[in-house]
């Protein structure tokens, strides 16, 4: 029950910052390449390209490695991803803008190279959740539709709160910076409910 709530937890919190970076992504980029619909177009399609890859690579390695310490140590890496995306996202978008392609094409390139990888490793969360706590084959359905509706609903509650209000409370550095910081606290969060379920025995031996 500790490991379900330690995972369950942990897919909402992802879920819920993946939504609030793609919000974020679209302030990032209105200023270097205009408020047309290729910024949202390049963005979405970016992020559903980025978990498609996510859900693939994710169920790959929780086959061969079905491990909490493996999950754990992809959050750990999605929030250190987006260490690099605070600090560098401005000149990251003027060597873009100063290429002079289209802003459609620009959007996209910009988009692809500042959230792919953060993007990738969070939809990686979700199915990888899904083989650690699932132990007999007739669970796999229920448990994964558990959990991706919880990372849905983490994604909503990130939509909504990033637009209506951290947004408005704090600068775009800000919010990266403080969502890398959520996402090293869930890791941790993850791997601690994990180790309080292994019984008493276990862990101290004989």
């Amino acid at each position: 029950m500790v490991r379900t709530i330690g995972v369950g937890s942990s897919v909402f919190a992802c879920g819920w910052i993946l939504m609030g970076l793609e919000i974020v992504g679209g302030r990032m980029l209105t200023p270097y390449f205009g408020g047309g619909t290729w910024v949202w177009g390049s963005i979405i399609s970016l992020f559903l390209a980025a978990l498609s890859l996510g859900y693939f690579f994710g169920g790959l390695l929780s086959r061969r490695f079905p491990q909490v310490w493996a999950l754990a140590g992809i959050i750990v890496l999605a929030g250190a991803a987006l260490v690099p995306v605070a600090l560098a996202y401005p000149l990251v978008n003027e060597r873009i803008a100063e290429i002079g392609i289209h802003e459609r094409w620009g959007s996209l390139l910009a988009a692809t190279t500042l959230f792919l990888l953060p993007s990738m490793l969070l939809g990686m969360v979700s199915p990888y959740s899904v083989r650690l706590v699932t132990h007999r084959v007739e669970d796999v359905g229920s448990h994964a539709g558990s959990l991706y509706a919880i990372s849905t609903v983490g994604s909503c509650l990130g939509c909504l709160v990033t637009s209506f209000e951290l947004i408005l409370r704090f600068g775009i550095r800000q919010i990266l910076l403080y969502s890398s910081a959520a996402l090293l606290l869930t890791a941790v969060w993850l791997a601690g409910t994990w180790l309080l379920a292994v019984p008493r025995a276990e862990r101290t031996g004989p």
